[in-house]
C-alpha cells in the first residue's frame, strides 16, 4: 500500500504544444527538485522513493515529478510529430518556464537521467545539482551506423501505422506479463501499470503512446555526448546498481570511470533500484544533496 506521507497534489501544465501531468511532493516552499522518469515508465516509478518516511520535508525539498509526453497521463504528440529525444529537452525547458522555476535540482532515472544530462549540459546555469539514477546519457551510436538507424526508423514507423489499438479485459494479467520482463516486485509493477492503463467500455488500454516503441531516427555520437558531460559545471551524482543498466552496457560503465567530476555510487540492485531499495537511495541522496 502506498504511503502518502509526502504527497501533495496532482495537476497538469498546459504548454504551447502539449499537456504535461505533474505531481508535487514534500515541502511547499522547499528547494525545487524535478523528477524525470525513464522510457515507458511514468512518474509512479518515483512513488516508493518519494513516499519513503518524511525525508523530503525534513530536508526542505519540493519534488516536482513529471510524466513525459506520451507517457502516463501526459498528452501525446501529434501523429505527424515523432518522439525525438531532443524534443523532450525542449518539453522540460518549457515546463520549468511554465512553473516559473529559474534554477532547479534535476533527479533523473534511466532515459530521464540521460535527458537531465543533456539539459544540464545545454543550460548549466539553470541546474543547481544533477542527481542521476541508472543513467548518465542517452544511448550512443557510432556515426557510421546513422544510415542504418534512419532506415530502421522509417520501416518500423510504416509498419506501426497498420496496427490497431489493443484492449485487455484483465488488468492483473497485464501486471503478470510485465513481471516476466523485470525483476521488480508485483507491487512496484502494479504502480507503473495502473498509472499507464485506462479503463474503457472495450476493456483496458495503454495510456502510453505506442509510437514510443519505434526506433529513434537518429542518436547522438560519443563525441556529442562527451561535449554535454564536459559542460556540466554543477555537482553530479550517479547512483547505479550492481546488476543494472550501467553495468550491462560497457559504453556506460566505461564512462562512469572516465569522468572524475561524476560522483558515482554503486548500490545493490537492478535498473529500478530506486523502486527496489528506496531507503538506500534516499540515504545517499540526503548525504549528497549540496546545501544552498
Amino acid at each position: 500500500m502506498q504511503n502518502t506521507l509526502n504527497s501533495k497534489k496532482y495537476y497538469k501544465v498546459q504548454l504551447s504544444h502539449i499537456e504535461i501531468a505533474v505531481s508535487e511532493w514534500g515541502s511547499d516552499n522547499g528547494r525545487p527538485v524535478i523528477a524525470l522518469h525513464g522510457w515507458l515508465d511514468n512518474m509512479a516509478s518515483f512513488y516508493p522513493l518519494l513516499t519513503h518516511s518524511n525525508w523530503l520535508k525534513d530536508n526542505n525539498l519540493r519534488v516536482i515529478s513529471l510524466d513525459w509526453p506520451g507517457h502516463g497521463h501526459s498528452g501525446h504528440r501529434h501523429p505527424s510529430h515523432p518522439y525525438n529525444l531532443l524534443e523532450y529537452v525542449q518539453d522540460l525547458h518549457d515546463t520549468l518556464q511554465a512553473l516559473n522555476l529559474e534554477k532547479v535540482i534535476l533527479l533523473g532515472h534511466s532515459m530521464g537521467a540521460g535527458l537531465a544530462t543533456l539539459y544540464a549540459g545545454a543550460h548549466p546555469q539553470k541546474v543547481e545539482q544533477l542527481l542521476l539514477i541508472e543513467g548518465l546519457s542517452p544511448l550512443i551510436q557510432e556515426e557510421a551506423e546513422a544510415p542504418e538507424q534512419l532506415a530502421k526508423s522509417i520501416e518500423h514507423r510504416n509498419r506501426h501505422l497498420k496496427r490497431g489499438e489493443m484492449y485487455y479485459q484483465d488488468l492483473d494479467l497485464v501486471i503478470k506479463a510485465r513481471i516476466q520482463d523485470t525483476d521488480l516486485s508485483r507491487d512496484n509493477v502494479a504502480l507503473l501499470v495502473e498509472r499507464n492503463m485506462k479503463k474503457t467500455a472495450k476493456g483496458y488500454r495503454w495510456r502510453s503512446d505506442p509510437r514510443l516503441r519505434l526506433p529513434s531516427a537518429i542518436r547522438l555520437s560519443f563525441n556529442q555526448i562527451q561535449a554535454f558531460i564536459n559542460n556540466l559545471s554543477m555537482p553530479v551524482l550517479l547512483i547505479y546498481g550492481d546488476h543494472g543498466f550501467i553495468e550491462k552496457y560497457p559504453q556506460f560503465s566505461g564512462m562512469v570511470k572516465a569522468y572524475s567530476h561524476v560522483d558515482a555510487v554503486q548500490l545493490s540492485g537492478g535498473h529500478h533500484l530506486h523502486m527496489e531499495y528506496p531507503e538506500a537511495v534516499a540515504k545517499i541522496l540526503i548525504e549528497k544533496i549540496k546545501p544552498c
